[in-house]
């Protein structure tokens, strides 16, 4: 018998045998990645990807959902390689972990560290370099490499969510101001934090407090309407002062002025960082902490120890907790917020840092 000849496929066709296989062999499932990223992934030109698609099609391994760019894997041609209660967590991340704060650097490494010892996978992907469309796609490429099953965006915007979107992974943000049904929100709330705030307060003889939540893209439908419930309760003033635009020194200098004219005498801020912005107003009208004036910081970093006295606030020094925070949500796709408020709360500092009781 002649041997047959050798037989010559297209670029295409090659294109088309290594998706496939990479289908069969990974796992894919859901919507497929797009042609560009196709195309970037294996070094060819978009052409050649869209005659390899279509072979894919008439192969029956891929099939349209109807519309542009709806292509999905086809049901039963791949299956996955993730064994049943194997968890594969992507985290994408704007700041690399050498920058970022503790505790969330520490817990998200105390993650990993704990999610690869029981066999599950962990990638935490640094994309502080990226911004834009190329944000966009560097989220989408490594939703397309790492395939998880649970992905951790922190601090987010539009261009990340935009390239993890088309993806079945569970989403999940920390400490973002992303806002989708889709999305879980992991870390704390608002709410319950001003609530042990202004009741410690109150027991001090404090009844007009002030909260600027400045800079905040995002309204905070929820922290808002719990604020409001909490002063209607404790017979407490607690007024908010909301608002979007950047926040800079003399905008808080102009809010803390306008709310000590009305007669509040605690001030709460929400995070460590708005409270810097008004260590300047304090200097120049020589308010001394607490003897003046009382602040409480929700959230806040340790270096508020450095203060004497130390200042009232929550200190969210805690990796575990956060870190349990996140296990929970992977492992029953529930947010508990209690975990980590449980933490905050405890952290607690009930020092004179409140301020002296108010004349009444």
């Amino acid at each position: 018998m002649a041997p047959r000849k050798f037989e010559r496929k297209s670029i295409f066709e090659h294109l088309a045998d290594a998706i496939e296989s990479q289908i069969r062999v990974e796992g894919w499932k859901g919507l497929l990645p797009s042609g560009r990223d196709l195309a970037g992934q294996h070094k060819v030109s978009l052409p050649t990807v869209q005659k390899a698609i279509a072979l894919l099609l008439r192969r029956k391994v891929l099939v349209s959902r109807g519309g542009k760019r709806r292509l999905e894997v086809a049901a039963g041609v791949s299956k996955s390689r993730r064994a049943p209660g194997i968890h594969q967590v992507l985290v994408l991340t704007h700041l690399s972990l050498k920058v970022m704060r503790p505790p969330t650097s520490v817990a998200l490494q105390l993650l990993q560290e704990q999610l690869r010892e029981e066999g599950h996978g962990c990638e935490i992907v640094d994309v502080a370099d990226f911004n834009g469309r190329e944000l966009r796609k560097k989220a989408h490429a490594a939703m397309t490499q790492y395939r998880p099953s649970h992905c951790i965006m922190v601090s987010p915007d539009r261009e990340m969510f935009a390239g993890v979107a088309r993806s079945d992974a569970k989403l999940a943000t920390m400490f973002g101001m992303l806002r989708t049904k889709r999305v879980k929100r992991l870390g704390h709330q608002y709410g319950p934090l001003v609530e042990k705030a202004v009741k410690e307060l109150k027991i001090l003889g404090h009844r007009r407090v002030f909260i600027p939540f400045l800079g905040r893209k995002v309204k905070l439908k929820d922290t808002l309407a719990s604020v409001r419930r909490i002063a209607q309760e404790l017979a407490v003033t607690v007024e908010v002062r909301f608002t979007p635009e950047e926040l800079t020194h003399s905008h808080m200098e102009q809010c803390l002025d306008s709310a000590r004219a009305r007669g509040a005498t605690a001030i709460i801020f929400p995070q460590w960082g708005d409270f810097l912005y008004a260590l300047t107003y304090f200097a120049k009208k020589g308010l001394e902490i607490p003897l003046n004036i009382s602040v409480v910081i929700l959230v806040g970093q340790l270096e508020a120890q450095i203060f004497n006295p130390p200042l009232a606030g929550f200190l969210m020094h805690s990796p575990e907790a956060l870190t349990e925070h996140t296990r929970r949500w992977i492992e029953t796709d529930s947010i508990e917020h209690n975990v980590i408020e449980a933490a905050l709360v405890k952290s607690w500092s009930a020092g004179s840092s409140l301020g002296p009781v108010p004349k009444r």
